[in-house]
């Protein structure tokens, strides 16, 4: 079954106070972002920039996305950094990668790197960076899987999803970009959203979800490995929010399918999206991989 729009597409309106660690950009990591309502906070590359006392830009900080609050984007942006981080999201919810590979009523991560391109590729005084401090990273894949687990071999069909991701990929590369953050798919067939439409259906998007990782895990240290300049890390989403459903009371939650919109009671913000206390959790265990990338 199709994922249906709307599940995609609610924003959070919840502000939270921006906070910052450095006075001046002069050593600030310029963090750019692409991916689905996972990722996305509602970034305008044409309204407010990003800068040391607001490194979101707009909107406010927790606003725009699918969580209650902020998500990890905004996270390792204002608390979970060692030195100054400034955020340029291009984040789309209901992204996929390629709309010409699976629908999506969404941006794709096509446009979004076509977005970067027309505004920033060329470094402009809202985003003085250089290829070594800047940091793309990208978190799509959810709803390719979730739109084509059904219709589609996983086998033959996943590998042509990660080899357009790193085309893309590879665009930002030739613009300058030289280090790079992948986050794989986390366990959708353990959200509310799929746990309802009965056991076939989550063992299909598990196994599916299984070689879209594998996948993406071998094409990035390929391309990583041939490209020999930059820094890559593809850190594990999926084994993190493993860890939390298999055990959700060690880390404050009463169980793993539990839905609030508080954003903080359950692991779930809705049926599909985890709310603000897990993406607190997940930025903070992500930092630890990041350091040789930039600000954390």
């Amino acid at each position: 079954m199709k994922i249906q729009p709307w599940l995609l597409a609610s924003l959070s309106t919840v502000a939270a106070r921006p906070w910052t660690r450095a006075a001046n950009t002069t050593d600030a990591t310029y963090f750019f972002t692409f991916g689905d309502s996972y990722s996305q906070t509602g970034f305008s590359t044409s309204g407010t920039q990003p800068s040391a006392s607001n490194p979101m830009g707009n909107p406010d900080l927790g606003t725009g996305t699918t969580t209650n609050g902020p998500n990890w984007i905004g996270y390792l942006t204002t608390t979970e950094n060692t030195s100054l981080v400034l955020s340029y999201n291009l984040a789309v919810g209901g992204a996929t990668i390629d709309n010409s590979l699976v629908s999506a009523y969404a941006g794709d991560v096509r446009s979004q790197v076509k977005l970067f391109e027309d505004v920033y590729s060329t470094k402009p005084a809202s985003a003085p960076w250089t290829p070594q401090n800047a940091v793309f990273g990208v978190w799509i894949g959810i709803n390719d899987i979730g739109n084509a687990f059904y219709n589609t071999d996983a086998e033959t069909f996943t590998p042509k999803l990660i080899n357009r991701l790193l085309s893309l990929v590879e665009e930002i590369y030739e613009n300058g970009g030289r280090k790079f953050l992948f986050l794989n798919v986390p366990p959708t067939d353990r959200t509310p959203f799929f746990i309802d439409q009965g056991n076939e259906t989550t063992a299909a998007v598990k196994s599916y979800l299984a070689v879209y990782n594998r996948n993406l895990k071998e094409k990035v240290e390929e391309w990583g490995v041939e490209k020999g300049d930059v820094t890559t890390v593809l850190y594990d989403s999926w084994s993190f929010m493993s860890k939390i459903l298999d055990d959700p009371t060690a880390y404050g939650f009463p169980d793993a399918t539990c839905i609030n919109d508080d954003g903080t009671s359950c692991v779930w913000w809705n049926n599909y999206h985890p709310g603000l206390k897990y993406h607190a959790l997940q930025a903070e265990d992500m930092k630890g991989f990041l350091g040789g990338l930039g600000g954390w």
